[in-house]
């Protein structure tokens, strides 16, 4: 019944074009900021957190737009998971800097392409696997009934899934070793403490990913960074390619997290409103301090 019903929705919502699809998800959002419930707790907490130069009134502002934006992330999710790829595609009216992947994948030495969750992650892993042979890592979601949709969407222009563990992490070496591509969401929590360290993210000693430097400093890869732009008014989005922080490959995990930490941060700085707020980034805390949420 589950996946009925979740099926039953994503084809609503793919049924109509992106302008009325957003514009129903930003009456979703206003319904999240006035309810006030867990992600309006948990998105202001974040807020408030990383924006403490920031009067009340202007992190309220974030706050509001940020739900906006999330409601549209859950009404787009129809034509990303179900539209052809070619029509997905046409959303994206811009793509800046796409000459910086290029680059990157002519060294033969692989690429990370980053993309944190910021935006529509989705179109832009689609972009990723339609331009160019890419390997993702692939985390079952919680709702087991969404697996089957998630997996088909994020191959169907053409990118490999593997599994995120450690015959994943095999496969992602080896494809970076073939000169090829992985992506990868950057401010994830790691789910061992062990795989992780503490660095600096908004001011903020955040559990960082090691994962990333360590097979960047074997490989030599490349590592550029891009996040989809959702327009205003269901005008489609604006991938936005850049190279990213060369000290992310520093063999030193600490200055490697903070470099890949402050790259992420700069890119969420540029549309705040367009960051996934309401995910418990700062769950994991350092020995002695005080939990956030």
């Amino acid at each position: 019944m589950q996946k009925f019903l979740i099926t039953i929705t994503l084809h609503f919502f793919a049924m109509m074009p992106l302008r009325l699809n957003h514009r129903i998800g930003s009456w979703i959002g206003l319904i999240l900021y006035y309810l006030k419930g867990k992600t309006w707790r948990i998105s202001r907490i974040n807020i408030q957190h990383c924006f403490p130069e920031m009067t009340a009134k202007e992190q309220e502002t974030i706050l509001k737009n940020s739900l906006i934006e999330l409601g549209k992330q859950f009404t787009e999710m129809g034509p990303m998971w179900l539209w052809p790829p070619d029509k997905t595609l046409s959303l994206l009216t811009q793509v800046s800097g796409k000459e910086h992947m290029d680059a990157a994948m002519q060294s033969d030495k692989g690429v990370f392409l980053l993309t944190p969750h910021l935006g529509c992650w989705e179109i832009a892993g689609l972009y990723l696997g339609a331009n160019i042979p890419v390997t993702i890592l692939y985390s079952r979601p919680k709702i087991k009934a969404l697996d089957d949709i998630v997996r088909h969407s994020r191959i169907r222009s053409g990118a490999t899934l593997v599994a995120a563990d450690a015959s994943g992490v095999k496969s992602i070496f080896k494809t970076l070793k073939q000169g090829n591509g992985t992506g990868i969401l950057p401010d994830q929590n790691p789910d061992d403490i062990n795989s992780g360290i503490f660095a600096p993210f908004f001011g903020i000693q955040t559990l960082t990913m090691t994962f990333i430097s360590k097979l960047a400093s074997k490989t030599g890869a490349s590592i550029v960074i891009g996040y989809a732009e959702r327009l205003p008014h269901g005008k489609g989005y604006h991938l936005h390619i850049r190279p990213a922080d060369p000290e992310i490959s520093d063999s030193d995990p600490l200055i490697s997290a903070t470099a890949l930490n402050k790259t992420v941060e700069s890119f969420i700085r540029e549309v705040p409103s367009q960051y996934q707020w309401s995910y418990k980034r700062f769950k994991k805390r350092p020995e002695g301090e005080e939990k956030i949420y």
